[in-house]
């Protein structure tokens, strides 16, 4: 039995890391493998790492980002040293084999791991922004501490680049997505269109994002104004909300434009339990962030047969291939709209969402997620060297 410590450094309530992690922890071979998760406060997720078998512990932990106040760095390096000593007897307390760390700012078990000999990995989560300098010397740091560093995407390299010289504990694995039955079946029913009143023969095109500036929700509506004019039967349905109080201006701000722009062929419809019932009802899925690493909502769209145009940002490249969607500029209103304009007049369009669900399922399953993820476990833990990463990451 390999007992794994996983650190996840924020208390979240809307998803994004956690619901990676939790992919793995359930995924997890219970005969092999003893989960423990470290979180800094309780959070929602709690109860579900505890379900999928896992023991949460909560402790102090240090994180090393964007500072938020004056005395960030100083609060930080104080809880880094009670981070060390808190890890470092958790460590001992229940055996740990491997340290697994979340998000490249987190710093703690890296060390601890190293002062211990134990075999760490660091899965880092962020896309490289200015000042680079700063991402860099963060970089440095997941690469001096840790025996492995995930990345999800090959933006996320650059980070881990000085000079010509790129890190040689770098490993590129995708996120992959469960897939089940209802998320493969394509337009089931009809309901979406019946509980908005919409007419049978209009075209839905469909969002799913946190309100938030990052996705970009603004240049949509206003693509949905351009169309129109010449596409009035394109209905436009945004799911989502605000995960942060902080981003409630941000959905004022949305509204007052929506309606400033006479936009009756928008529909808010705020949060959703039941989207992967709504994806196969749609026609387009259109995602037009400003910044994203590796949006898995994209995945979820492809697997639901859905052609894709989305933003030119992160690992979406990675994703949406020409054979299954349009890529634009972001924060270009103008382009978005015309890739959808032009998605609906091309005769291939239902060919793009059956490439989609395709390539989903060649490439972005939770099972090869979660085999990619447990052969880096295998290899650290056996002792054994591995192979080059960069050579890894940039395999095509």
């Amino acid at each position: 039995m390999n007992n794994i410590l996983y650190i996840q450094p924020y208390a979240s309530h809307v998803g994004g890391v956690d619901t990676v992690l939790l992919q793995l922890v359930q995924g997890l071979d219970k005969t092999k493998y003893r989960p423990y998760v470290v979180l800094p406060a309780p959070s929602p997720y709690v109860e579900k790492y505890e379900a999928a078998g896992a023991k949460v512990i909560f402790t102090t932990l240090a994180v090393f980002g964007k500072p938020t106040d004056p005395a960030y760095y100083v609060r930080n390096l104080i809880n880094l040293f009670r981070s060390i000593k808190s890890l470092r007897k958790i460590v001992n307390e229940y055996g740990i084999d491997l340290i697994h760390s979340h998000k490249m700012e987190l710093m703690g078990g890296n060390i601890v791991g190293k002062l211990l000999g134990i075999p760490t990995l660091q899965t880092v989560h962020e896309l490289p922004r200015k000042p680079l300098f700063a991402y860099k010397c963060i970089g440095y740091l997941n690469h001096l501490f840790n025996d492995k560093v995930i990345v999800l995407c090959d933006r996320s390299t650059v980070m881990f680049k000085w000079g010509k010289r790129y890190s040689d504990k770098l490993i590129k694995i995708y996120n992959g997505i469960e897939i089940n039955q209802s998320s493969v079946q394509k337009k089931i029913t009809n309901s979406l269109k019946q509980e908005l009143g919409i007419a049978d023969d209009d075209k839905i095109v469909i969002t799913v994002a946190r309100l938030s500036p990052m996705k970009g929700i603004e240049y949509l509506l206003k693509a949905a104004h351009i169309t129109k004019q010449t596409n009035p039967d394109l209905k436009y349905i945004i799911i989502g909300d605000v995960a942060f109080e902080s981003e409630m201006s941000y959905k004022e701000q949305l509204k007052s434009l929506a309606n400033e722009l006479a936009l009756n062929n928008v529909y808010f419809l705020g949060l959703r339990r039941d989207v992967p019932d709504l994806l196969p009802q749609a026609d387009l899925f259109v995602l037009p962030s400003v910044y994203d690493i590796f949006p898995t909502v994209i995945l979820e769209a492809m697997v639901a047969s859905l052609p894709i145009v989305a933003t030119d940002v992160g690992g979406v490249p990675e994703m949406v291939t020409p054979d299954t969607g349009y890529l634009v500029p972001p924060m270009n209103e103008e382009a978005l709209a015309q890739a959808i304009i032009r998605m609906f007049s091309n005769e291939e369009m239902t060919r793009f969402g059956l490439n989609s669900k395709t390539r989903v399922l060649q490439k972005f399953t939770r099972e090869q997620y979660l085999n990619s993820t447990l052969k880096v476990y295998n290899t650290l833990l056996s002792g054994k060297s591995t192979s080059n990463g960069r050579k890894m990451v940039h395999e095509k």
